[in-house]
């Protein structure tokens, strides 16, 4: 099924790449405050639906990269890089149509990289966070971290192995 428009397959892969992108840009959101409120079953299932959407996301990307292709094919640029900068060369009465979409996947993949950054910040302060904590336990020192060496005098037991002896 041909369409009269060229550009309106194009446009419609706009949207649904729009709509992915703010999916993604919601579950990011979710993840942020999954890992600020310490709620691990909650990170799981965010990190799942992103998984998800993230394909669905990569295959929508691939068809619409395929489908610029096509569009560039069928008005004889088959030399040009398959980018929307292309289709502005092709198209010129639709450039401003074209930027249009240009801005728009540009801003969504701007917003969606910085809260994958601000998320990534998040679980780098919490794994440090939780490897000061673990130093801490580890470094303690009690009655119970004591031995007895075969000599009769007391010794210490670095913490982690007096842990693991408990258990």
């Amino acid at each position: 099924m041909e369409s009269t428009d060229p550009l309106s397959e194009l446009e419609q892969k706009v949207g649904r790449l729009e709509g992915l992108s703010d999916d993604l840009i919601t579950v990011v959101d979710h993840q942020i405050d999954a890992v600020v409120n310490s709620k691990t079953e909650q990170i799981e299932e965010y990190v799942q639906q992103y998984t998800s959407l993230r394909g669905v996301f990569r295959d929508e990307e691939q068809e619409f990269i395929n489908q610029l292709r096509m569009t560039l094919n069928k008005v004889g640029a088959n030399e040009a890089e398959v980018r929307l900068e292309s289709l502005k060369e092709c198209y010129p009465q639709q450039k401003d149509l074209i930027a249009d979409w240009q801005d728009v996947l540009e801003k969504q993949m701007d917003i969606l990289k910085k809260k994958q950054e601000k998320l990534d910040g998040l679980l780098e302060f919490a794994v440090e966070k939780n490897m000061q904590l673990m130093h801490s336990i580890y470094s303690m020192h009690n009655k119970k971290n004591t031995r007895y060496s075969s000599g009769g005098t007391k010794e210490e037991i670095s913490s982690g192995i007096a842990l693991n002896k408990e258990a």
